[in-house]
């Protein structure tokens, strides 16, 4: 009686240790992590459980690091956001950290990352994806965006964030995302800088835009904000000679200071805040 026996390649031996051993020591670290921060989390999903090192999901894609980062994307993407809690979007946020140091230019995850992380008390991890999808896609002007944007309303520096809008600006192919991107920045710089400052800025924009309706739009809006400065520095003489702040625009009327309060371009108006400076109208009557 004779016995069958198969004689495998010494090289396909050792792929199979390798692969067996590689396996083994994922699932021995998933081990770990679930027995060394246990969770008591019902809704947790499955694929949010545990974060593995880079290295681990590299090897495990063997060696290829877009495969790595479109593995980890997938255990994003399949992932219920509506039932996660803080402790999940912690996962997720180093899960969303690691695909863009493997692949940075992944589109999937830099939209991901705009739309959940910020929101959900990851904005670092956030704020890493955009930036590294805007330095990679440099085609792109959508990860500027949101990554200026998160800059704006959530660390409060609009003037940071116009001036990544202002980068960004040539990025579009289309004129109007361009001018859309400068428009926005306009508003920002309002708000970031000191009002002469934030005047020169926009006009500068203003004199650089292509002749048309954008450009006059640009211009308008410098001047009101030069108007602004101007009324501004009113504010400052009324309260030095009347020894009281500003309580209403025609009181620089009144004191001889101005003869009219000038018109806003954009139709909008002045006011005075609570401080007694004089600003921006954000809503038209």
């Amino acid at each position: 009686m004779h016995c069958l026996t198969v004689n495998f390649p010494e090289r396909h031996i050792r792929e199979l240790v390798f692969w067996g051993l590689l396996l083994g020591a994922g699932l021995a670290y998933v081990g770990a992590q679930r027995n060394i921060q246990p969770r008591n989390n019902e809704t947790a999903d499955p694929e949010l459980l545990v974060s593995l090192p880079l290295a681990a999901q590299v090897l495990m894609a063997v060696g290829d690091r877009n495969l790595a980062a479109n593995l980890a994307g997938f255990r994003v993407l399949v992932a219920d956001t509506l039932r996660m809690n803080a402790s999940d979007f912690a996962v997720q946020g180093r899960l969303q950290h690691d695909i863009a140091w493997l692949n940075p230019v992944h589109e999937d995850n830099y939209y991901i990352a705009a739309a959940l992380l910020p929101w959900n008390g990851q904005l670092e991890a956030a704020q890493f994806v955009l930036r590294h999808a805007s330095e990679t896609r440099t085609f792109d002007y959508q990860p500027v965006f949101y990554y200026a944007f998160n800059i704006y309303h959530f660390r409060r520096d609009p003037a940071a964030a116009a001036q990544l809008l202002l980068d960004a600006a040539n990025r579009p192919i289309e004129q109007q995302d361009q001018w859309a991107l400068q428009n926005l920045a306009a508003r920002w710089l309002e708000q970031g800088y000191q009002t002469g400052t934030a005047a020169t800025l926009v006009d500068a924009m203003a004199k650089n835009a292509p002749p048309g309706g954008f450009k006059k739009y640009l211009g308008l809006r410098a001047q009101r904000l030069r108007d602004l400065a101007h009324l501004q520095e009113l504010a400052l003489q009324y309260r030095a000679t009347a020894g009281r702040d500003l309580g209403d625009l025609q009181e620089l009327v009144a004191a001889g200071l101005i003869d009219a309060i000038p018109r806003d371009p954009i139709g909008f108006g002045y006011t005075v805040g609570p401080n007694g400076e004089p600003m921006l109208k954000t809503t038209a009557k």
